[in-house]
């Protein structure tokens, strides 16, 4: 993230998905827009060669599609998080900012557990700006 934003990384990796298969070139496209304003998000996408899809924020009310898609990564996020905790030998809870166990693991910050943590993350430096008893 020193040379691309998290929503840089993102969209080049949904155009990638979409350029790299055929199949989806002629497909109805929906996706969750993660940026606060469509135009910002059209010129990422056009930055990374990708101009035809709907996107909209809360897209996985609207369209099934992307209500079962965002459950698939939820899946695949669960099994990644397993696999690191079994690979460091941490156990640093869910991986997301509201959950006190990896509040405190951050707060420690293990050498083992750095290669897995964004650096550039608001929760890591509220975390190390703050006294263990803050939360």
């Amino acid at each position: 993230m020193d040379t691309i934003s998290l929503n840089d990384i993102e969209a080049k990796s949904m155009a990638n998905l979409i350029k790299s298969n055929r199949e989806l070139l002629d497909a109805d496209i929906f996706i969750d827009l993660m940026d606060r304003y469509s135009w910002v998000f059209e010129k990422r996408m056009a930055k990374f060669g990708v101009k035809r899809y709907e996107a909209q924020h809360h897209a996985d009310v609207t369209f099934p599609i992307v209500s079962a898609a965002s459950i698939c990564a939820k899946c695949k996020r669960e099994e990644n998080v397993r696999a690191i905790k079994e690979k460091i030998g941490i156990d640093f809870g869910s991986g997301y900012p509201s959950d006190p166990k990896t509040r405190k693991i951050l707060r420690e910050m293990p050498k083992r557990l750095m290669p897995y943590v964004r650096t550039k993350w608001k929760t890591l430096d509220t975390v190390k700006q703050r006294k263990i008893g803050d939360f």
